[in-house]
């Protein structure tokens, strides 16, 4: 007779990655116990227990059935059929259904997720039939800034997100790129969007409370592109969530030049629907091991890495990813997180540095102690590296946002032996990356 575990959870539930099984209780340290048995809220627990043996039929991960529905929900003309991305879009749906172990409400999660992207891409397209001038505008000298985790990033673009001259991309137009109805229409004012994602802000926190002391969500403030990336599945977001190996591999091995020219089309839709400021502040991760795709589609564009000791990026994005986890999986596995951080941030900067080679002169590298001590020195040599104008108004404004800065709270606290790493190996790992930054190690 099968032992059912003491969480009530049946043993398959236990893995994060198929095949691969949950350290064993004595083999985790304190902070690695709390994030592989998460304590989820009543309602996520009641919809993972009731849903979970209906969750394949009531939200199936296979193409035809998310396109299908996308259609539906598009309420477009027809179109003629897009074939650019459906080998990542089947092999996403394998890795989601064979290779990992979703929870109910990952799974719902997931799927509404593709139904949202098929859908946006599906009245894009119709729209671009209708009003072709609007995909032929110009992205002029767009700013990119990307960096491993922990390593300054928010704080720089929200930073000169304070030049009202910029125009960054806010959460709440980053989880709703487009208006219900006609993309055509007249906008109602306040957008409904904007009280949409002050909502889901809400519940995000109470969900996940720890979520604003890695990387708080304001509905009004700069956020990153990876929501608009994965429309052209250009984005590292699917591999952070869930590791999807079978996708990963093709991730890491495709050109993904297509990919961002229609990013650069969802920006051209953007800043024709909401006109704001003159050039894009835009800002991922995962640009750092993309710099070929995204010169092939921005040609004038200038990039920001912000660097830092990577082990402790390493250690800070493991925990990062492992407590998202448990609003997808039962029992995410931190040691197999810690090895996936390593493993994902060595080939991001190994990336960077090689294909940087040729537009060092589009590339401006700021170092997170100088940026901390003096964030408007560090803001002007972008904008000289950039060609943009730094006027008085707008430094009063990033003085002040700076300031502010200081004094948030919300430290959170874990360490290398949380998710199996080991600082020294690390060190010798990410010998390359010292090296030729002159990082300095932090000590932990």
């Amino acid at each position: 007779m099968t032992r059912i575990p003491a969480t009530g959870s049946p043993p398959w539930e236990k893995l994060m990655l198929t095949h691969v099984p949950l350290p064993q209780r004595q083999e985790l340290t304190a902070r690695g116990t709390f994030l592989a048995y998460p304590r989820l809220p009543w309602p996520l627990r009641a919809m993972n227990g009731l849903l979970g043996p209906l969750a394949p039929r009531m939200w199936p991960l296979d193409p035809e059935a998310l396109n299908r529905k996308a259609a539906v929900r598009a309420k477009v003309p027809a179109v003629a059929a897009d074939t650019t991305f459906e080998e990542p879009l089947a092999l996403l749906c394998h890795s989601l259904t064979e290779e990992v172990q979703l929870t109910a409400n990952g799974r719902f999660m997931l799927h509404s997720q593709l139904v949202n992207n098929l859908s946006t891409r599906l009245r894009l397209a119709e729209l671009a039939a209708r009003r072709p001038e609007i995909f032929e505008a110009p992205v002029p000298e767009p700013l990119f800034i990307t960096g491993a985790p922990r390593t300054g990033t928010t704080f720089l673009q929200r930073l000169i997100a304070r030049d009202p001259r910029s125009r960054s991309l806010p959460l709440w137009e980053s989880t709703h790129p487009l208006p219900d109805g006609d993309l055509t229409a007249a906008r109602k004012d306040p957008d409904p969007r904007i009280k949409a994602s002050r909502v889901e802000v809400g519940m995000t926190n109470r969900i996940l409370p720890e979520q604003a002391a890695m990387h708080e969500l304001v509905y009004d403030e700069a956020e990153e592109d990876n929501l608009l990336l994965s429309l052209s599945h250009c984005s590292p977001m699917y591999e952070d969530i869930g590791l999807v190996p079978a996708y990963t591999r093709w991730y890491t091995t495709t050109d993904h030049t297509d990919g961002y020219r229609y990013f650069k089309r969802v920006l051209q839709f953007l800043q024709w629907s909401r006109p704001a400021g003159d050039r894009w502040v835009l800002k991922s991760p995962g640009h750092a091991e993309m710099l070929l795709p995204l010169f092939g589609a921005f040609d004038d564009a200038t990039v920001v890495q912000t660097h830092r000791d990577p082990v402790t990026s390493v250690i800070s994005f493991s925990n990062m990813v492992a407590y998202g986890a448990r609003v997808y999986f039962a029992h995410p596995n931190p040691h197999l997180i810690g090895k996936y951080a390593a493993d994902v941030i060595e080939r991001s900067l190994r990336a960077s540095l090689r294909d940087r080679v040729g537009r060092e002169h589009q590339v401006v590298d700021v170092l997170f102690r100088p940026l901390v001590e003096d964030p408007l020195r560090e803001v002007r040599r972008v904008y000289e590296a950039a060609d943009r104008e730094l006027d008085a108004v707008t430094e009063q404004a990033m003085r002040a946002y700076a300031k502010a800065e200081e004094h948030r709270s919300g430290r959170h606290r874990y360490a290398a032996e949380d998710f199996a790493l080991d600082v020294s190996e690390l060190r010798e790992r990410f010998a390359f990356y010292y090296d030729h930054f002159d990082v300095p190690q932090e000590k932990r």
